[in-house]
């Protein structure tokens, strides 16, 4: 991941600070789950972030921000607070719909899926 440009920085700073932390705790890192770590998720997120402020159609003057809900039995919902510099609603839709679209085909990069509830028509064929 450290290939993805919007975030390469990001993991370098926060890998040196985990590590740092890790080796000044004498924590056993040759199982992963000790210590602090990065994951996916959470890079995932910063990611989405990253993108965000570099949009050109979004509005920087407010907030921008990923932010991961609650679990779910059918996962982890994410939601993004963000506004887009046009107030045309036809412009702000093709601009949502844009985000969106590059979220959807980055998810891969980060071995996580999207999950959606199926209707019951699709449950019942």
């Amino acid at each position: 991941m450290k290939k993805i440009q919007l975030i390469s920085n990001y993991i370098n700073k926060r890998k040196s600070e985990i590590d740092k932390f890790n080796s000044s705790n004498s924590i056993d890192k040759s199982i992963a789950i000790n210590g602090r770590n990065l994951t996916n998720l959470g890079l995932f997120r910063k990611y989405i972030t990253e993108y965000l402020h570099n949009h050109p159609g979004l509005n920087k003057d407010l907030i921008m921000v990923c932010r991961q809900l609650q679990s779910t039995a059918y996962g982890i919902p994410l939601e993004i607070y963000a506004f887009s510099k046009d107030k045309k609603f036809e412009n702000y839709e093709y601009i949502m719909s844009d985000i969106f679209d590059h979220i959807i085909a980055s998810v891969s990069y980060f071995d996580l899926q999207i999950s959606e509830i199926a209707t019951e028509k699709e449950v019942s064929k």
